[in-house]
């Protein structure tokens, strides 16, 4: 890993990493869950988002809108890819940007193109569909040496949704060799967030009160009275890999979809085999606080 990209955060004194974010954000709620956690979290500095999967220009916006919620100024946001390199149908609820006012207001820019900043950066995370990562893992003079990714499931015989929506870019990313860190679905199901951290975040400033307003509409798709965050606990990983334990191996991925682990003390992938469930619940929500009461602060005039 490049030294330049581990630098100490002077207020946690935990290694400062950088990274593009890619993301299909504006269907389950945990993508917006993930990127609010970012921004109350000084170890982590993302240097442009990607998004991917579907409408890909309004999910572009719903990022912009999170970063005008949290009163900062966001980095290069570029859409990527809105197909699947395997050409499935691409799944689309319509729920996506629905509780975000003046949504079509917010814009959105890059010098480059989404799959060139991502291959300019040397970490990816990815909590999406694959098709951009395994796009920017194959262009050529590519400078990606880490792909962190939410995805998989490593010990029961279930096709994860990341991994099913494009199986083809899934297959090309593991098998790029790139060191990959996948958080499977059998992990991040331990962790739930409920009414408590509901009632909390909403009425923690702009930025809560447009989380909150996503996780009641997800609930509601989903029929649900609580979320899952898939998403930010890869990213999570990130900022404290001591919460969790990870084993190096091999991961394959069939022409199904199932994504298989063959423990390999030498091999380029890896996965989240445990971790501290509640550290992680508890991390991922005082993060996304500290991010909403700063913009309240930020929105408040002087």
């Amino acid at each position: 890993m490049s030294q330049s990209l581990l630098t100490a955060d002077r207020s946690s004194g935990r290694p400062s990493r950088e990274f593009v974010l890619d993301t299909d954000i504006g269907t389950d709620v945990d993508d917006l869950l993930a990127l609010s956690m970012i921004f109350g979290s000084p170890e982590l500095h993302v240097t442009g988002v990607t998004t991917v999967y579907g409408d890909v220009e309004l999910r572009a916006r719903i990022v912009a809108a999170t970063y005008r919620a949290a009163g900062l100024t966001p980095p290069p946001i570029a859409a990527g890819h809105a197909e699947t390199q395997s050409g499935r149908p691409v799944w689309w609820p319509g729920h996506e940007g629905s509780t975000i006012a003046d949504l079509d207001d917010h814009e959105f820019e890059s010098a480059v193109s989404a799959i060139d900043l991502l291959a300019a950066s040397a970490t990816l995370v990815a909590i999406g569909p694959l098709t951009d990562a395994a796009a920017a893992t194959m262009q050529a003079g590519h400078r990606v040496n880490q792909v962190v990714i939410m995805g998989g499931d490593f010990r029961r015989d279930i096709v994860e949704h990341n991994i099913k929506c494009d199986i083809d870019a899934a297959r090309s990313l593991f098998a790029s060799g790139v060191p990959v860190l996948a958080v499977g679905l059998e992990q991040t199901e331990r962790v739930r967030l409920g009414s408590d951290e509901l009632a909390r975040i909403g009425a923690a400033g702009p930025l809560g009160a447009m989380v909150a307003a996503e996780m009641t509409r997800f609930w509601a798709f989903a029929e649900q009275d609580y979320n899952v965050p898939h998403d930010p606990i890869a990213v999570l990983t990130l900022a404290r890999p001591d919460l969790f334990e990870i084993s190096a191996g091999t991961v394959t991925v069939t022409p199904e979809g199932r994504t298989l682990f063959q423990h390999d003390s030498d091999g380029i992938h890896s996965i989240v085999t445990d971790m501290d469930v509640d550290a992680v619940a508890a991390e991922i929500t005082d993060r996304i606080l500290t991010a909403a009461d700063t913009s309240t602060s930020a929105s408040t005039p002087i």
